[in-house]
């Protein structure tokens, strides 16, 4: 058993020799021809300066390959590489459009070669240059403190395909204000080209990247809040705020004018206990605060809350018979009384609340309830203060 191993070996040993001494044969003797296929090999325009010197560009911009076949002896194609393959070709009278680049190829004069496509099919757009405005766009935590934006410049050239190019809008320049250590803020911002839709149109050159923008910021001031009210004879000493003073923004040659804020004019019977009021903003001028609380000093002391249904309202001069569901009068209304002393105490018989037809009854209009008392107090506040419609 062991001697037929022995002699299998010898025999499959004398077959490998045997095998490998017959293709050193047929390399070198025969040397066979074949053919290969080389795949996406670069492609150089050979005239792309004439290209330039007529404005004319590639686009869209994609890398252009072409594949090729090449026959030659084994031993020739063995010595070829994709880097030893050199495609090259020309536009010739470049258009706008379409255009035929036809292929060439260096190569050995061993071996010859065929393309799968002779030419690949180049688009050329116009290379445009133009102006377009910058405008500053402001973002970041102080933006609404920024009183003037002043770039470096106003416009900026660019240039790119005429299809490209006609997209774009406007150079944004986003300045980013996220710190207001100083009065003055210098940025380098990044200059985008942007297209109608806000968004940003790539592949178009700028012929710079970025510039300068010196950022300026509003003034602040703290100025009192000065109540208004219609009638000139109440004392408005007799009220107080809440807030009594408030911070504004704007422009310094703004700000040196206003030196109070006014609240719009208030009727005194409204206020009740209290009531908050709209503050006048003078334009140019921004503020956190828009109301203010109006309230008589003390007032909760002096302050007695009576309520009356809709059958203790008088009709006076109802001719006509109306009635308080005519009126839309509630069920509840309720009286704020303020009265001079704390002591006094009132009751609903002290204070008789009414409604005066006396010119008649239309019901797209709305009634006043008055009130009558031989009490003597500052003010009466009633609510609702009118009914009807």
């Amino acid at each position: 058993m062991k001697n037929n191993l022995k002699r299998n070996t010898r025999i499959k040993l004398i077959s490998l020799l045997s095998a490998i001494v017959l293709w050193m044969y047929v390399m070198a003797i025969v040397d066979p021809e074949d053919t290969k296929l080389f795949e996406n090999i670069p492609v150089t325009v050979t005239n792309a300066e004439e290209l330039q010197d007529d404005d004319l560009v590639v686009y869209p911009e994609t890398d252009l390959v072409a594949d090729i076949y090449i026959t030659g002896k084994l031993s020739d194609l063995q010595k070829i590489s994709e880097e030893n393959i050199h495609i090259y070709g020309s536009i010739n009278n470049p258009i706008e459009g379409k255009n035929y680049l036809y292929l060439k190829v260096n190569t050995t004069k061993q071996v010859s070669y065929e393309f799968k496509s002779d030419f690949i099919v180049v688009k050329l757009e116009k290379l445009v240059h133009q102006e377009k405005n910058i405008n500053p766009e402001i973002i970041g935590e102080y933006k609404d403190d920024v009183d003037t934006v002043i770039l470096q410049q106003s416009i900026v050239n660019i240039s790119g395909p005429r299809v490209l190019t006609d997209q774009v809008d406007y150079i944004n320049a986003t300045v980013q204000v996220d710190s207001k250590n100083k009065d003055k803020l210098n940025k380098r911002v990044k200059l985008i080209p942007v297209g109608t839709d806000g968004k940003e149109v790539k592949g178009v050159n700028l012929d710079i990247k970025t510039i300068n923008a010196e950022v300026t910021f509003l003034e602040e001031k703290q100025v009192p809040i000065n109540i208004q009210l219609k009638d000139e004879n109440v004392d408005t000493k007799a009220y107080e705020l809440t807030p009594e003073v408030i911070m504004i923004k704007g422009k310094k040659e703004v700000l040196d004018k206003i030196n109070y804020i006014n609240t719009q004019k208030i009727d005194s019977t409204d206020i009740g206990v209290s009531q908050k009021i709209d503050l006048i903003i003078p334009e140019g001028v921004t503020t956190e605060e828009t109301t203010t609380i109006v309230k008589l000093k003390d007032e909760e002391s002096l302050i007695q809350r009576l309520i009356y249904n809709n059958s203790e309202i008088e009709l006076r001069n109802n001719t006509h018979e109306i009635k308080a569901l005519d009126l839309n009068i509630p069920d509840s209304i309720n009286v704020e009384v303020q009265l001079d002393d704390e002591n006094t105490k009132l009751s609903k018989s002290d204070i008789s609340l009414y409604i005066d037809l006396e010119n008649g009854y239309d019901e797209t209009k709305e009634y006043l309830i008055r009130y009558e008392s031989d009490t003597s107090f500052k003010n009466v506040k009633i609510i609702p203060s009118t009914v009807g419609k």
